[in-house]
């Protein structure tokens, strides 16, 4: 009994240290969309970004955020948040995983969309990746951790607490990868409905 006690006390002290074999993590905040159809173009859905950020647990971060008012704009940029966001993020991913929610539906309202979606990319110290879903559930205190780094990150772009991203190409790649990675997970779990044809673009 005294063994299983100190096995168990091993057990919990190892996953509170988690943090330690972080290195960074991967935020994504996105929707499905869909580009219209024409007379010459069948039309296509795709994974819009609103929010991709390169975080280390000390808050620095490499984001991306992208605009649609009144035009598209996309933004690139290295900034720094409090690193509390983070380690308030971590103690949250054992719940994050627990849920493991999934896309249940996409929906259309004057264009295909999707509810926003959040995606993690966990990278460790030994190279280990892993990734969690998360859809807002107002059921627990997770929403209220996203939606205050996702604000932080947003509030430094409008505010210009940033610096320009000279890598770009590399952050992009990096980016890309994930998007990919989010498109064949979210599509695994629920198909997405016929391409509509032109002209006859409602459906639900």
């Amino acid at each position: 009994m005294k063994k299983l006690l100190i096995g168990l006390i091993f057990f919990s002290f190892g996953c509170s240290s988690n943090q330690k074999d972080i290195r960074s993590i991967e935020l994504i905040c996105y929707n499905w969309d869909l580009k219209y159809p024409t007379e010459s173009f069948k039309g296509k859905f795709y994974i819009q970004p609103k929010l991709y950020s390169i975080i280390n647990l000390n808050g620095e971060n490499q984001t991306y955020v992208c605009e649609f008012s009144p035009n598209k704009t996309e933004f690139y940029f290295h900034s720094k948040v409090d690193a509390k966001l983070i380690t308030d993020l971590v103690k949250c991913l054992p719940e994050i995983d627990k849920n493991k929610a999934i896309i249940s539906s996409y929906k259309q309202d004057g264009c295909m969309e999707s509810s926003p979606t959040f995606r993690l990319k966990v990278l460790h110290s030994n190279n280990e990746e892993k990734y969690y879903e998360y859809y807002f559930q107002k059921k627990n205190n997770i929403d209220s951790v996203i939606k205050k780094l996702y604000v932080a990150l947003k509030i430094n772009q409008i505010e210009r607490k940033y610096e320009k991203i000279k890598d770009t190409l590399s952050f992009a790649e990096k980016k890309k990868a994930i998007i990919s990675f989010s498109m064949h997970k979210d599509t695994l779990s629920m198909p997405l409905p016929g391409l509509p044809t032109y002209n006859k673009v409602k459906f639900k």
